[in-house]
């Protein structure tokens, strides 16, 4: 199903900055008719972080050129305070929405897997994929390779403040934090140590950062892309889109010698191509990658890739420890006999269930909080320069049902008039929001969130609100923080 939205002339301001150009745009929406209300109120949480990248253009991604920039922005990090006010709200010009940003160097580049927040909501960890545009970059090739890991302090929202800063090698694409919070998971292009695990503490928001080669990988130079915790905090997913695999590892702070440590946990598990980002379901019983069908292959790389897809793979429930000198230990500490040991390896078998058809260049995914639905934000051929006879005006979201056994049915694809890139959903789980990098709407107000209400059911369907929230040049990642 697709939809248009169309908006009043009626805009109120939420923050005096222009350099924000925040606003929340009320509008009328063609879609079905609901009974229910849409309104900003409607949206759960704590708080809507998102990135900004004040570089990049959403035709660069085709033809390199960075494109006209604005004097005095820079990459930030945007906070929205929840709830939203309502624009009909005659007092919505008070600021009763509490908006803020801070400036974090961030990159488009790459899955929109780059900001990560803790579970209570007070710290957010931000990877510098590629470094701000010197001042006379034009070209992609012109931005510098970044390196940096960067923590917020988001306890106050209303007030973000910068408070560590680590270098972490070569081209940083993901980071994930530790259920607990005490650990930051980033992977680099660095060979030999693309994984990074960081500790972090109140006393010290950045410890040293620890490298890690790839176990049970043989390319040393093997390129991930996103990095994910398992919701026990002992595992991590990594995806490896060049190989088309998701590796799965065991970590431990000791591994018995007082060292830290990682140890595969299982072996890689083949899923469809490119695996750019993945997921963990709520349960962790699956993890979910978007398979973006890109590569050399491929006209452009991404430009005349095929419809995407979803691969569901059902982790295994036989659990491995990492100790000093190889030995295995039982979920006791226990030391397990060598035969035992083996059979336990060879038991673990990660499976791939399912995969799933979904719009094209499937680059954001969100899982609902009670793992019932999945929802992927397609770029398609938004990022195309206009005159371009391929270009599409936007890009796509394609909702999905996922069963208890891990099979995912579409239940529809609905066309925007935007490239999506980060997508999320709310504390409810009955509400998404979609990071615009590209608008086609020429009442945008540039860099937006769109948000969509999900109708549950027999025959469940996304319907579009009839407001968008503008946050500033370049919106990628999000994360409605619950």
């Amino acid at each position: 199903m697709s939809h248009l939205a169309c908006r009043s002339s009626f805009r109120p301001a939420l923050l005096a900055s222009p350099a924000l150009a925040l606003a929340i745009l009320a509008g009328c929406s063609m879609e079905r008719a609901d009974t229910s209300p849409l309104v900003p109120a409607s949206v759960t949480g704590k708080y809507i972080a998102v990135l900004c990248d004040a570089d990049m253009t959403g035709t660069a991604f085709a033809d390199n050129l960075l494109g006209p920039r604005s004097a005095g922005l820079s990459d930030s990090l945007t906070v929205v305070g929840l709830p939203i006010a309502d624009p009909t709200d005659p007092n919505a010009n008070n600021w009763n929405t509490q908006v803020s940003q801070v400036a974090v160097s961030n990159s488009v580049m790459g899955p929109p897997v780059s900001l990560a927040v803790s579970a209570d909501g007070t710290r957010g960890y931000v990877v510098e994929t590629r470094g701000p545009a010197p001042a006379n970059a034009t070209t992609v090739a012109d931005l510098p390779i970044g390196r940096k890991l960067t923590a917020v302090d988001l306890s106050n929202p209303a007030l973000p403040v910068v408070i560590g800063m680590v270098d972490i090698g070569t081209e940083p694409t993901g980071v994930d934090v530790h259920p607990n919070g005490g650990l930051v998971a980033c992977v680099t292009k660095n060979p030999g140590a693309q994984l990074v695990i960081v500790p972090v503490s109140s006393g010290e928001p950045l410890g040293q950062p620890m490298s890690f080669a790839l176990p049970g990988i043989a390319d040393m130079n093997a390129r991930p892309s996103s990095v994910k915790w398992h919701p026990s905090g002992r595992y991590l997913a990594i995806t490896l889109p060049e190989t088309n695999q998701v590796l799965m590892l065991e970590f431990a702070m000791d591994k018995g010698d007082g060292l830290p440590g990682v140890a595969p946990w299982g072996s890689p598990v083949t899923v469809g191509k490119f695996p750019f980002s993945g997921q963990f379901t709520p349960s962790g019983k699956h993890f979910i990658t978007t398979d973006v069908q890109w590569g050399p292959d491929v006209e452009g790389f991404l430009t005349g890739a095929p419809e995407g897809q979803l691969s569901v793979i059902r982790l295994s429930d036989v659990a491995t420890s990492i100790v000093e000198g190889g030995e295995e230990r039982d979920s006791a500490g226990m030391v397990v006999s060598e035969s035992s040991s083996r059979l336990d390896l060879e038991a673990v078998q990660h499976l791939v269930v399912s995969t799933a058809t979904v719009g094209i260049s499937p680059e954001s995914l969100a899982i609902s909080p009670d793992g019932k639905y999945v929802v992927t934000g397609n770029i398609k051929r938004s990022h195309l320069p206009d005159g371009d006879s391929r270009q599409t005006r936007g890009g796509s979201l394609t909702l999905l049902t996922l069963n208890k056994r891990g099979e995912l049915a579409v239940q529809g694809e609905y066309d925007l008039n935007a490239m999506p890139e980060g997508i999320s959903f709310d504390a409810s789980g009955n509400h998404v929001v979609v990071s615009q990098f590209r608008s086609f709407d020429p009442n945008s107000v540039g860099g937006e969130l769109a948000f969509f209400r999900l109708l549950r059911g027999s025959s469940p369907s996304l319907k579009a609100a009839d407001f968008f929230v503008g946050v500033g040049t370049g919106p990628h990642g999000v994360l409605i923080v619950r």
